[in-house]
């Protein structure tokens, strides 16, 4: 049976990560020092990978989930703001486009794609899976298993009779490109990359970027980024040779609700929740697809597009450079929708 394996320090690591600013907090969280948390920190990267989650809304942005039929060119350019390009075998081949843009450009992403589209998932709420919210359990000399734990059983009950998602905002005021700089630096180099290192990144990419001192950035840090900041996770990964990545895609009035359960089990990694839709991600294992479809057949949903799984190599993968959706007015910085696109080979196997 394929687990993902941990420490018992490992996974009080991984428990309190989730809510430490910085690693000199989390070595004090776990009572570890901070050249041994350091050194946890760096080998956790073999078991799986580190994530910055941070409330959208409050930036005016948006992760985007846009499933089309699969091209057959080999050679494409995709807008401003793609996150992740993979192939997905269902009943047919399909793309699937993941994005984190302004709010207000989704239509604009949408049509910049030129593709056939299938289904598009806005994530009005999005989660990643957390190793503190009651769905999991280190078993002792076996691994991380999915525990239906009383917590998980209180949140289907509350899920059952919980309201829709909130739509998002006619408009939202444009952020500063340093929060977005510092935003983009978390995303790609993990929560405690620190905030100068967002701007020297961008600064170094982008002649026009604005030049700022440290403590400029650090104000910018402290009033406007900190405080959208929702919790860091660790997720392992299984061998994708033996474990494939799957997509989850449901239809219906409990979509979001059924969303909001799976992500709390292990092995799911992302969860686009919309009106009446949902989108998971995850690397279930076999043994364990018998709990994960108990959970899904007690909610009224459906699955238009039956079983996904997720190419095994990844067409495309970047963290956009999100200050490029900025353009600076007279009266401060405005939302703006940039015409380049980034260029990317697609390789088949």
């Amino acid at each position: 049976m394929i687990l993902a394996k941990f420490s018992n320090t490992e996974w009080e690591f991984i428990q309190a990560l989730t809510q430490a600013r910085t690693l000199r907090e989390l070595a004090r969280k776990t009572g570890l020092s901070v050249s041994t948390a350091w050194r946890i920190f760096n080998n956790l990267y073999k078991k799986g990978a580190y994530y910055y989650i941070f409330n959208t809304r409050k930036f005016g942005l948006c992760y985007l989930a846009v499933i089309s039929t699969y091209p057959e060119n080999g050679e494409n350019e995709w807008p401003q703001g793609t996150l992740t390009v993979r192939k997905i075998w269902g009943l047919k081949p399909y793309t699937l486009f993941s994005a984190l843009i302004p709010c207000t450009f989704v239509s604009e992403y949408i049509k910049s794609l030129n593709a056939d589209i299938v289904t598009v998932i806005r994530g009005l709420e999005v989660y990643r899976w957390r190793p503190d919210s009651g769905g999991s359990i280190l078993m002792p000399g076996k691994g991380l298993m999915p525990f239906l734990s009383k917590t998980l059983e209180e949140l289907y009950f509350k899920e059952k009779n919980a309201v829709p998602p909130k739509e998002l905002p006619d408009r939202i005021e444009a952020p500063d490109p340093i929060d977005l700089a510092i935003l983009v630096r978390k995303l790609q180099a993990g929560p405690f990359a620190r905030p100068i290192e967002g701007v020297k990144y961008a600064a170094s990419v982008d002649p026009l970027f604005p030049r700022v001192s440290e403590k400029t950035v650090s104000y910018h840090y402290r009033r406007h980024v900190l405080p959208g900041w929702l919790y860091n996770t660790f997720i392992p990964y299984l061998p994708i040779t033996d474990v494939p990545l799957r997509v989850f895609y449901f239809e219906g009035r409990e979509a979001p609700a059924l969303a909001r359960i799976l992500i709390n089990l292990p092995y799911f990694i992302t969860a686009l929740v919309d009106v009446n839709a949902s989108l998971l991600t995850g690397q279930t294992p076999p043994w364990m697809m018998e709990t994960v479809y108990r959970v899904i057949s007690s909610f009224d949903v459906e699955a238009p597009l039956c079983q996904l799984v997720m190419s095994s190599r990844s067409i495309a993968k970047f963290i956009p450079h999100l200050w490029k959706f900025l353009k600076e007015t007279r009266r401060g910085w405005t939302w703006h929708w940039p015409k380049e696109k980034v260029r990317v080979i697609q390789k088949e196997k």
